[in-house]
Protein backbone atom coordinates (compact mmCIF):
# COMPACT_ATOMS: atom_id res chain seq x y z
CA UNK A 1 0.00 0.00 0.00
CA UNK A 2 2.89 2.71 0.67
CA UNK A 3 4.27 2.55 -2.65
CA UNK A 4 0.36 3.02 -4.51
CA UNK A 5 0.36 6.05 -1.50
CA UNK A 6 3.60 7.19 -2.70
CA UNK A 7 2.37 7.21 -6.16
CA UNK A 8 -0.53 9.01 -5.51
CA UNK A 9 1.98 11.75 -3.47
CA UNK A 10 4.07 12.14 -6.37
CA UNK A 11 0.66 13.18 -8.80
CA UNK A 12 -0.22 15.62 -6.38
CA UNK A 13 2.80 17.73 -6.26
CA UNK A 14 2.61 20.81 -7.82
CA UNK A 15 3.85 21.38 -11.01
CA UNK A 16 4.65 25.07 -11.78
CA UNK A 17 6.15 24.25 -15.26
CA UNK A 18 2.70 23.62 -16.60
CA UNK A 19 -0.95 24.05 -15.35
CA UNK A 20 -2.95 20.83 -15.07
CA UNK A 21 -6.75 20.64 -15.04
CA UNK A 22 -7.74 18.24 -12.67
CA UNK A 23 -5.45 19.07 -9.78
CA UNK A 24 -7.03 21.16 -7.70
CA UNK A 25 -8.88 19.28 -4.38
CA UNK A 26 -9.30 19.98 -1.27
CA UNK A 27 -9.47 17.59 2.23
CA UNK A 28 -10.96 18.40 5.64
CA UNK A 29 -11.18 16.68 8.51
CA UNK A 30 -12.53 18.32 11.83
CA UNK A 31 -11.05 15.94 14.24
CA UNK A 32 -7.17 14.40 13.32
CA UNK A 33 -4.50 13.37 15.41
CA UNK A 34 -1.72 11.34 16.98
CA UNK A 35 -0.85 8.91 19.92
CA UNK A 36 -3.47 9.51 21.76
CA UNK A 37 -3.35 13.18 22.19
CA UNK A 38 -6.72 15.50 21.26
CA UNK A 39 -7.74 16.38 18.18
CA UNK A 40 -7.56 19.54 15.55
CA UNK A 41 -8.82 20.05 12.53
CA UNK A 42 -7.04 19.18 8.96
CA UNK A 43 -7.40 21.54 5.92
CA UNK A 44 -5.14 21.22 2.93
CA UNK A 45 -5.08 23.03 -0.02
CA UNK A 46 -2.16 20.43 -1.50
CA UNK A 47 -4.75 17.63 -1.86
CA UNK A 48 -5.04 16.04 -5.39
CA UNK A 49 -7.84 12.96 -6.67
CA UNK A 50 -6.08 10.37 -8.98
CA UNK A 51 -7.24 8.14 -10.93
CA UNK A 52 -5.00 5.34 -12.72
CA UNK A 53 -5.02 1.62 -13.69
CA UNK A 54 -8.28 1.55 -11.59
CA UNK A 55 -6.94 2.76 -8.47
CA UNK A 56 -8.95 5.80 -6.42
CA UNK A 57 -6.61 7.75 -4.65
CA UNK A 58 -7.28 10.60 -2.38
CA UNK A 59 -3.84 12.68 -1.21
CA UNK A 60 -3.49 15.77 1.22
CA UNK A 61 -0.89 17.62 2.80
CA UNK A 62 -2.32 19.40 5.71
CA UNK A 63 -1.29 22.94 5.13
CA UNK A 64 1.80 24.52 6.95
CA UNK A 65 3.18 21.28 7.87
CA UNK A 66 4.44 17.48 6.78
CA UNK A 67 1.51 15.53 7.87
CA UNK A 68 -0.56 13.96 5.27
CA UNK A 69 -3.13 11.61 4.68
CA UNK A 70 -3.67 9.13 2.10
CA UNK A 71 -6.83 7.09 0.99
CA UNK A 72 -6.14 4.35 -1.72
CA UNK A 73 -9.12 2.16 -3.54
CA UNK A 74 -9.15 -0.39 -6.14
CA UNK A 75 -11.74 -1.03 -8.50
CA UNK A 76 -13.88 1.73 -7.92
CA UNK A 77 -16.27 2.55 -10.85
CA UNK A 78 -18.97 4.35 -9.24
CA UNK A 79 -20.59 6.14 -5.90
CA UNK A 80 -20.55 3.72 -2.99
CA UNK A 81 -19.42 2.95 0.34
CA UNK A 82 -16.09 1.19 0.47
CA UNK A 83 -14.48 0.07 4.01
CA UNK A 84 -10.71 0.11 4.65
CA UNK A 85 -11.04 -2.41 7.88
CA UNK A 86 -7.75 -3.91 8.31
CA UNK A 87 -7.49 -7.35 5.93
CA UNK A 88 -10.81 -6.23 3.71
CA UNK A 89 -11.31 -8.58 0.70
CA UNK A 90 -10.72 -4.94 -2.08
CA UNK A 91 -7.41 -4.31 -0.61
CA UNK A 92 -8.48 -0.62 0.15
CA UNK A 93 -6.73 0.86 2.86
CA UNK A 94 -5.28 4.61 4.21
CA UNK A 95 -2.52 6.09 6.20
CA UNK A 96 -1.79 8.72 8.09
CA UNK A 97 2.19 10.22 8.28
CA UNK A 98 3.56 12.84 10.49
CA UNK A 99 6.08 13.46 8.63
CA UNK A 100 5.80 12.68 4.39
CA UNK A 101 9.35 13.34 4.30
CA UNK A 102 10.19 10.22 5.85
CA UNK A 103 8.51 7.47 4.14
CA UNK A 104 10.57 4.45 5.61
CA UNK A 105 10.77 5.74 9.14
CA UNK A 106 7.40 3.14 10.53
CA UNK A 107 7.10 5.49 13.55
CA UNK A 108 5.55 8.55 11.92
CA UNK A 109 3.05 6.27 9.61
CA UNK A 110 0.46 5.19 10.90
CA UNK A 111 -1.90 2.52 8.59
CA UNK A 112 -4.75 1.19 8.08
CA UNK A 113 -3.10 -2.46 7.80
CA UNK A 114 -1.70 -2.22 10.89
CA UNK A 115 -3.09 -3.03 14.68
CA UNK A 116 -1.89 -2.05 17.90
CA UNK A 117 -1.11 -6.01 19.10
CA UNK A 118 -3.49 -5.68 21.84
CA UNK A 119 -6.62 -6.35 19.57
CA UNK A 120 -7.52 -3.03 18.04
CA UNK A 121 -7.44 -3.02 14.33
CA UNK A 122 -6.99 -0.51 11.78
CA UNK A 123 -9.71 0.35 9.87
CA UNK A 124 -12.45 3.07 8.66
CA UNK A 125 -14.87 3.83 5.82
CA UNK A 126 -14.97 6.01 2.85
CA UNK A 127 -18.33 7.32 0.86
CA UNK A 128 -18.21 8.18 -2.54
CA UNK A 129 -20.39 10.94 -2.90
CA UNK A 130 -20.11 11.94 -6.45
CA UNK A 131 -17.87 10.46 -8.95
CA UNK A 132 -17.67 11.63 -12.70
CA UNK A 133 -14.80 11.66 -14.84
CA UNK A 134 -13.68 14.77 -13.88
CA UNK A 135 -14.82 15.62 -10.32
CA UNK A 136 -15.04 13.33 -7.32
CA UNK A 137 -16.49 14.42 -3.24
CA UNK A 138 -17.18 12.33 -0.36
CA UNK A 139 -16.61 11.86 3.48
CA UNK A 140 -14.45 9.37 5.11
CA UNK A 141 -12.97 8.46 8.47
CA UNK A 142 -10.30 6.12 9.68
CA UNK A 143 -7.98 4.72 12.21
CA UNK A 144 -4.20 3.77 11.76
CA UNK A 145 -1.03 2.25 13.88
CA UNK A 146 2.24 2.71 13.31
CA UNK A 147 4.68 0.02 14.45
CA UNK A 148 4.79 0.72 17.71
CA UNK A 149 0.90 0.19 18.50
CA UNK A 150 0.37 3.36 18.42
CA UNK A 151 -2.94 5.21 16.62
CA UNK A 152 -3.77 8.03 14.47
CA UNK A 153 -7.03 8.98 13.36
CA UNK A 154 -9.16 11.14 11.71
CA UNK A 155 -12.80 11.75 11.94
CA UNK A 156 -15.29 13.74 9.91
CA UNK A 157 -13.35 14.08 7.08
CA UNK A 158 -14.34 15.37 3.75
CA UNK A 159 -12.79 15.63 0.30
CA UNK A 160 -14.04 17.50 -3.37
CA UNK A 161 -12.03 18.05 -6.73
CA UNK A 162 -11.38 17.46 -10.04
CA UNK A 163 -9.46 13.81 -10.84
CA UNK A 164 -6.20 14.05 -12.22
CA UNK A 165 -6.20 10.86 -14.66
CA UNK A 166 -3.42 9.42 -15.83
Amino acid sequence: MLALVAIGAASCKKDNSSPKAGVAASVTADNYGFDGGGGSAFKSTQAGIVTAAGTFTVTAIKDGTTQSLSIVLLGVTTTGTYTLDQGNSAGNGALITKDYTKPTDKTVSYTTDNDDGHGHKGGGQIVITKLTSTEAEGTFYFTGYNSTGQAGFTEQGKFSGKINSH
